[in-house]
Parts: structure tokens; C-alpha cells; sequence
């Protein structure tokens, strides 16, 4: 049964945008890494207690809208973004602002650890999508910079 829970662990693991996991599950202690592809965004990675796979729905754009371009920002864990550091700061970004890659964008809090995202590429920030204490997904696109 257990194993059964870690080789799941382990797919899971594989096929996602995360580079690093610690996972223990009463006697079993589970650390995976792995090499990152792209800029690493996240400051720290919080422990998973355990996979919760999620089928989300296809998006389909309709013909007459047009298509995203840019660089997507995506969200690399499920949390709460945070456009500032706290809530009578100004934010990081808006729409229109030039950043360089490396930047802070945003922050993704889960398990009241505060993710740092950070600007992939040197561009200007062209579409925001999500609020201040929205609840975002993993791989959920939260802005669009344009190089």
C-alpha cells in the first residue's frame, strides 16, 4: 500500500515543474531533486503532506479572442498570491511596468511560507490575472511579461 503511495510520489514528482520535495508519511521519509530546466522562481519549497492529483478542465479560446503573447508568469505551487509585501505596501509590479529577470513579482504563500516569484526575462509586464488573496493553482498563469 505504501509503496504503492511513494511510486505515485515519485511520478507525480517526475512530471512536474518542481525541482525539489520532501515528504514524510508516517515511517517514510521521501526527498526528491532534480535538476531545474528554467529559472527557479520559488525562494523555498514548503513539505507536501500528500498528492492530491486534479484534472483540471481544457480551456478553449474562442475564435474571435485573441491568442496570449508573451512570457506566461505561472504559479509554481497551489497558495495565495500577494501582489505586495504586506498590505499598505505598494506592489511589485503593475501592468506596464519594465522588469528585469530575477525581479520579485509577486508572492505565492502556502503554508505561511512566502514564495518569491520572479521575472524569468527583461520585458514589461503586459496582463495581470490574478487579485491580492486569490487562491491560485499550481501552473496557473498569474501575469504575461512581453520581452
Amino acid at each position: 500500500m505504501k509503496i504503492d503511495l511513494v511510486k505515485q510520489l515519485i511520478n507525480e514528482f517526475e512530471n512536474s515543474e518542481v525541482f525539489k520535495m520532501k515528504v514524510e508519511i508516517d515511517d517514510i521519509k521521501l526527498e526528491l531533486e532534480k535538476t531545474p530546466v528554467a529559472p527557479v522562481n520559488v525562494v523555498s519549497t514548503p513539505v507536501v503532506s500528500a498528492p492530491t492529483p486534479t484534472l483540471a478542465p481544457v480551456e478553449q479560446v474562442a475564435a474571435n479572442e485573441p491568442a496570449i503573447t508573451g512570457t506566461p508568469v505561472k504559479s509554481p505551487i497551489v497558495g495565495v498570491y500577494y501582489a505586495s509585501s504586506s498590505p499598505t505596501a505598494k506592489p511589485y509590479v503593475e501592468v506596464g511596468t519594465k522588469v528585469k529577470a530575477g525581479q520579485v513579482l509577486c508572492i505565492v504563500e502556502a503554508m505561511k511560507v512566502m514564495n518569491e516569484i520572479k521575472a524569468p526575462i527583461d520585458g514589461t509586464v503586459t496582463s495581470i490575472m490574478a487579485n491580492t488573496e486569490d487562491l491560485v493553482e499550481f501552473d496557473q498563469v498569474l501575469m504575461i511579461i512581453e520581452g
